[in-house]
């Protein structure tokens, strides 16, 4: 089989095709990149979070009678994990320790800051939720 000459008029063909696929293609990269960072920080957040929710989580009082009694330790606790776990781009908006959906447990929310490679940086909020497991005290552990 013979090789067939290029036509004059299909000079350059190459070049254009490469000229609109590689920016395309950069910004597809760095989208993915963007949303693969951000994926990363929110789990980082979320299990930082749960650690500190239920390291306050063990310092809710629960008196004989069922009664669930919130004390300003559990959130100081929790505040105190969170700080010394947390990496530069995550931060702490506030923890709530006392009752949920009837079960004693703390309230941890925290923001994750967005790499911004291609979108523009924000701040993503992020709750999580601890529980006091039944039985379980600072004094088991």
């Amino acid at each position: 089989m013979a090789l067939r000459k290029n036509n004059p008029s299909e000079r350059g063909q190459t070049i254009a095709l490469y000229a609109i696929i590689l920016p395309l293609m950069a910004v597809f990269l760095m989208g993915l990149l963007d949303y693969m960072t951000t994926s990363v920080r929110v789990m980082d957040a979320v299990a930082i979070g749960d650690l500190a929710a239920h390291a306050g989580a063990q310092e809710i009082e629960v008196l004989p009678n069922g009664v669930i009694r919130s004390t300003a330790e559990g959130n100081a606790v929790a505040a105190t994990y969170f700080r010394n776990q947390a990496p530069s781009y995550l931060q702490m908006n506030f923890v709530r320790c006392g009752r949920y959906q009837g079960r004693p447990g703390c309230l941890v929310q925290a923001g994750i800051e967005t790499p911004g490679f291609l979108f523009p940086k924000h701040w993503i909020a992020v709750n999580t939720v601890g529980y006091l497991a039944h039985g379980v005290t600072r004094e088991d552990q």
